[in-house]
């Protein structure tokens, strides 16, 4: 059975984390075959285990995925695949990510390429989309955040992932024109395969 996709339109962080974790513990129960969830989070800053304590503030959520401090805000899809692995390898199902982040930029005509560390995704030397997982019992939590239209400027206030603030682009500068959050969760549904498809070569 393959995994439900659902849009969850707006909200906020700490609902969708909640409904994640439930999901991950139903999926190992082996209560269903997972979902993979849309969401346009309201404006939060999120730090994954490799922060340093130095740079974790009270409005910054640690949470468990890889990776160090990212943002997730309007103007930007975040996909979270609650889904068993297709292979019981980590490093194919980062790469599977990137792959999916790929397709959604080359639905706009955009050439995108994957970072060297399973991290993001990068256009023109710039980051539309940023990787931040956590795989447990072989089920992922978490995802990829896809900058569609955003105001760039919150990603000024940290250092994300590590990077210079000044690596952050989002589709619709890439694309030169608009692109809206409803073309991209159209272009996420369609390159879902990659993710789930065990057969699917990358």
């Amino acid at each position: 059975m393959a995994p439900e996709i659902e849009f969850l339109g707006r909200a906020a962080y700490a609902g969708v984390l909640a409904h994640m974790r439930e999901l991950h513990a139903a999926v190992h129960r082996g209560e269903t075959a997972g979902r993979i969830l849309l969401v346009e989070h309201d404006p939060v800053f999120t730090a994954g285990r490799a922060t340093p304590p130095t740079e974790l503030g009270p409005d910054i959520v640690p949470i468990e995925r890889g990776g160090k401090i990212t943002f997730h805000g309007p103007g930007q899809l975040v996909v979270y695949p609650i889904v068993r692995l297709p292979k019981r390898d980590v490093r194919d199902w980062l790469r599977r990510l990137e792959a999916f982040g790929v397709r959604v930029a080359a639905a706009f005509g955009l050439t995108a390429e994957p970072s060297v560390d399973g991290t993001g995704v990068f256009v023109a030397g710039r980051k539309f989309a940023s990787i931040g997982v956590h795989v447990k019992h072989w089920i992922n939590l978490h995802g990829i955040g896809i900058n569609v239209a955003m105001d760039l400027q919150p990603w000024h206030a940290v250092r994300p992932c590590g990077l210079s603030p000044d690596i952050m682009t989002d589709l619709s500068r890439a694309a030169g024109r608009a692109i809206t959050l409803q073309d991209a969760v159209a272009a996420a549904r369609t390159a879902v395969p990659v993710l789930v498809d065990p057969d699917l070569a990358l």
